[in-house]
């Protein structure tokens, strides 16, 4: 096996993906190549996450796994500036901070070779391909400590991320996520252009491919962003993180929005937009949430039935102001809060699944399954996931499926043609 070959091992957010993939593209502008599936490479990166204290559990087991191989281990990441000691272990070779990342190719393994010298490159997971367009955030919710370990706020140009959709759909791409640690604050800094523009220039420059949005702040939805989902320029999901449905408690967090606001700007964007997905994130334990608040959140939840619901418990953060209110919520209480609520969701969602039945949708088919051999995964344009039959040949590739049944998780049905996707 060749010497000049590495694998990149990322935790977290999509914003880690993108940071992943970019350092994929240096590393094989030096020659190297990914290494095959169960083989030790020469070059192992992991890119960690400090989010919570589970997200930095796994970092730490990942890059003790990738150590012990024998490989060259570098880490970066959230998990890297949080924490650099945590990973100055025995077969470590390199703990480089996020600030660093542009760089990592470049620090570990010289300067870009010339021409000729580069190695053919595509994602590894190619349906879905996550673009970062904006890096940092200012707003400082108080049990979040992403902005002291990432970069201050910038955005990249619109030019840039139009550049980065083309050669992406040229590779084969069916679908472009546009990512960041606060997208609605995404501003072209050559022209001031927010995070509508930015996302119809990209399907404009690219109308075969699904335009999609990551994680955005309820109050940067605007109309111009609702009007592309109407006309189905972007992928009509909108992903837009509660964290509680009690008032007081986001008062604590520094959440800038009441409950009932919240939930009246969901009503109205469905209203406003049809068959669009809602999902959201909700936190449990925060210091200050008792029994009262945390059945608000649950009732919110229940009001708002969110297709699809990412809960996660509390764990203080060094540095944010939250973490000076300590832990008092026990462990056992977190965990039957979570249920309760991943309950409530689940219902939710099976509901959400349900109403596709005996509808014709289209799909992006995104993998062969493990589990399943012999069937394909693929994404709904609400991001509903969905299993059925067909050839590998269509991966990448949207197709119409007709639903025919359903449960909280998924849906199933049967491939029918290349779908026409969102309207061009």
């Amino acid at each position: 096996m060749s010497e000049r070959t590495y694998r990149l091992t990322t935790l977290g957010c999509r914003v880690n993906k993108a940071d992943s993939l970019a350092i994929e593209r240096d590393l094989a502008d030096r020659g190297y190549v990914r290494a095959p599936a169960g083989a030790v490479p020469e070059l192992w990166v992991v890119n960690t996450c400090a989010v919570t204290s589970e997200g930095m559990k796994k970092s730490r087991k990942a890059v003790r796994r990738c150590a012990a191989s024998g490989a060259r281990v570098i880490v970066t990441g959230c998990g890297a500036d949080l924490e650099p000691s945590a990973f100055m272990t025995g077969g470590v070779d390199t703990v480089l901070a996020n600030c660093d990342k542009g760089s990592l190719a470049a620090e570990a393994c010289g300067p870009a070779g010339g021409p000729g010298d580069s190695e053919p490159w595509a994602p590894e997971e190619l349906a879905r391909v996550p673009v970062k367009v904006q890096e940092g955030c200012a707003r400082f919710c108080s049990y979040c400590v992403v902005p002291y370990l990432r970069p201050s706020p910038y955005s990249r140009p619109v030019r840039s991320v139009v550049e980065e959709a083309r050669a992406i759909v040229s590779g084969g791409a069916g679908e472009i996520i546009l990512c960041g640690i606060d997208l609605g604050s995404y501003s072209d800094p050559e022209t001031g252009a927010g995070v509508d523009v930015l996302a119809g220039r990209v399907r404009e420059a690219a109308p075969g491919l699904w335009v999609r949005l990551s994680s955005i702040e309820l109050s940067d939805v605007t109309e111009p962003l609702l009007e592309l989902m109407r006309k189905q320029q972007v992928c009509r999901h909108l992903h837009v993180p509660l964290q509680s449905g009690d008032a007081g408690v986001l008062r604590a967090m520094g959440r800038a929005y009441t409950p009932e606001a919240f939930a009246s700007s969901v009503e109205e964007i469905r209203d406003s937009v049809e068959d669009i997905a809602i999902t959201s994130d909700v936190m449990v334990g925060f210091p200050t949430e008792d029994e009262a608040a945390f059945n608000n959140t649950l009732a919110m939840v229940e009001r708002l039935r969110f297709s699809r619901l990412h809960v996660f418990k509390y764990s203080p953060r060094p540095m944010t102001k939250a973490c000076e209110l300590g832990d008092p919520v026990p462990p056992p209480v977190k965990a039957a809060r979570a249920q309760a609520l991943r309950e409530a969701a689940g219902r939710a969602a099976g509901e959400f699944h349900a109403a596709l039945v005996g509808r014709i949708i289209p799909v992006l088919v995104e993998d062969t399954m493990d589990s399943e051999p012999g069937m394909l995964f693929a994404r709904a344009e609400s991001f509903a996931g969905a299993v059925c039959e067909g050839p590998a040949e269509v991966i990448g590739k949207v197709m119409d499926l007709e639903v025919m049944s359903s449960d909280a998780s998924l849906v199933r049905g049967e491939l029918l043609s290349r779908g026409a996707g969102l309207e061009g």
